[in-house]
C-alpha cells in the first residue's frame, strides 16, 4: 500500500521540491547578483560571482527537474508541450505560463553568462537585467498555481528569500544612475 502512494505521488512530491528549490536557489542567485552589481558591496566584500554563478546554476537544474518530473505526475497528464509551450496547458494556464516563461528566460539569460565573449560584454548585461522579470514571473507562478501556495511554511520560506531580494530590487530600480562629472572647461588659447 505505502509502495503504490509513494509510486503515485513520487513525480508531484518530486516537482514540487524541485519547484520549492528553484524559487528559493533562484531568490537568493538574483539577491545576491543585485548586491554585487549595486553599490552596496562593491569593491568592499568577497568576491560572490562563484556563489552568484552556483546558485544560477542549481536554479536551472532545478527548474529542469520540477518540469520534466511532472511527465509522470498521475493527476496532471501534462504532455511536453504542456511543460514547455506558453498556454498549451488547460490547467491553470495563466499561473502555468507564467512558469514557463519564467522558467525559459531564466534558463536561456543564466546560460548567456556563457555566451557573454559572443554577444559582446554590454548586450549581456543589457539582457541579463531581464534576469529580474524572469524571477518575477516564477515567484507569481509559486503563489498563483503551486500546491503550497497557501500554506504558512511555504509563505514563511518564501518571505524569507524573496523579499530581501525585492528589496534589492526595489532599490536598484529606484536608485538614480550616477551623473557623469563635467569636464573641466578647457583654457582658450589666445
Amino acid at each position: 500500500m505505502l509502495a503504490t502512494a509513494v509510486n503515485d505521488h513520487l513525480f508531484w512530491i518530486t516537482s514540487r521540491a524541485a519547484g520549492t528549490l528553484a524559487l528559493l536557489f533562484s531568490s537568493v542567485a538574483v539577491g545576491v547578483g543585485l548586491s554585487m552589481g549595486g553599490k552596496l558591496i562593491k569593491g568592499r566584500g568577497p568576491d560572490l560571482r562563484a556563489l552568484h554563478e552556483a546558485l544560477s546554476m542549481a536554479t536551472i537544474v532545478a527548474i529542469v527537474v520540477h518540469a520534466v518530473s511532472l511527465l509522470g505526475d498521475s493527476f496532471m497528464h501534462p504532455s511536453l508541450a504542456d511543460i514547455t509551450i506558453p498556454f498549451a496547458s488547460s490547467y491553470k494556464t495563466v499561473w502555468m505560463t507564467m512558469g514557463i516563461v519564467g522558467g525559459w528566460m531564466m534558463i536561456i539569460l543564466g546560460l548567456s553568462f556563457y555566451a557573454r565573449a559572443r554577444i559582446g560584454q554590454q548586450r549581456w548585461r543589457t539582457l541579463h537585467r531581464f534576469t529580474a522579470l524572469a524571477w518575477i514571473l516564477g515567484v507569481a507562478h509559486s503563489l498563483g498555481e503551486g500546491t503550497d501556495a497557501g500554506t504558512l511554511w511555504f509563505l514563511v520560506a518564501t518571505g524569507i528569500v524573496v523579499i530581501p531580494a525585492a528589496i534589492l530590487l526595489v532599490v536598484r530600480m529606484t536608485s538614480r544612475p550616477a551623473t557623469p562629472r563635467a569636464a573641466a572647461p578647457r583654457a582658450v588659447a589666445r
